[in-house]
């Protein structure tokens, strides 16, 4: 790590945009020392070893692929610039890595917790080290001087407050998938179990109002985090389609509870 101090006005956790990318670095580093780790020849490895050790190059560097899609997302590169880069359809690529996009909005945009004592600055400083002792004529901060927080340390500070909605947003939509899940279960045992037609039609309604909260703050983000508005409105769109689904079988089983003639039967009403 090089002495080289944070600016002042610099908060721990970096803009979105400057985490993303020093996590792409992070992950291009660890992908160059495995690589390297490669070049080694023994005679007493067992057989399919290095074909072993290269497919778990592989997985890394799959990793960096997703990382760099996050990096670009966050320096607004869109879906379909994307596509472009990759020769494949812009659904395709969406279909791909909008799912580790959501993931890494979902964690707060950040390589680390907000409590830890790592940070992306000091990280970024040590990769500075790293790419000029490869080569002499490398800068000496090829990585941190790219950074927003050292071109414009005032704009780093003035995205904390939006931040700090966008992780309180973020923490409600967590607290929303547990209880979608929970209510989801509580639905299948009724429906797995054969339970009255109209017991399932409520349990339904209430799957439905959960989706419609959990669009509603996928929306809310749109403005919080619009650099990953497409992920987020997409995910909002997903949450009123599955509303409109749980409502339209609600209203289909209450319907059919409504007709059903009355069971006097030991084993009740369906």
């Amino acid at each position: 790590m090089t002495d080289t101090p944070a600016l002042p006005d610099t908060p721990h956790v970096l803009s979105p945009r400057d985490e993303a990318s020093v996590r792409f670095g992070l992950q291009a580093e660890r992908l160059s020392k495995n690589a390297l780790n490669l070049l080694p020849i023994d005679p007493a490895a067992p057989r399919g070893q290095r074909l072993r050790r290269a497919l778990a190059l592989k997985k890394e560097l799959d990793e960096l692929v997703k990382r760099a899609v996050i990096a670009e997302r966050e320096e607004g590169t869109t879906w379909a610039q994307l596509a472009d880069a990759t020769g494949i359809s812009k659904q395709a690529a969406h279909e791909r890595w909008a799912g580790n996009v959501t993931s890494w909005a979902a964690n707060g945009r950040a390589m680390f917790p907000p409590d830890s004592r790592y940070s992306a600055l000091e990280v970024a400083y040590r990769l500075d080290e790293v790419y000029a002792d490869l080569d002499s004529r490398h800068s000496q901060d090829a990585v941190s001087s790219g950074l927003d927080a050292v071109r414009f340390p005032g704009a780093a500070a003035a995205g904390a407050a939006r931040r700090e909605r966008a992780q309180g947003l973020h923490t409600r939509l967590a607290l929303l998938d547990e209880r979608l899940a929970t209510a989801y279960g509580e639905w299948k045992l009724l429906d797995d179990a054969g339970a009255r037609q109209g017991a399932r039609a409520e349990a339904l309604h209430r799957l439905a109002a959960l989706n419609e909260e959990i669009a509603a703050l996928y929306e809310e983000l749109t403005g919080v985090e619009p650099e990953l508005a497409d992920e987020h409105r997409n995910s909002a769109e997903h949450a009123r389609t599955s509303a409109t689904s749980n409502r339209k079988y609600a209203e289909l089983l209450a319907a059919k509870a409504e007709a059903a003639p009355a069971n006097t039967s030991s084993g009740g009403t369906r």
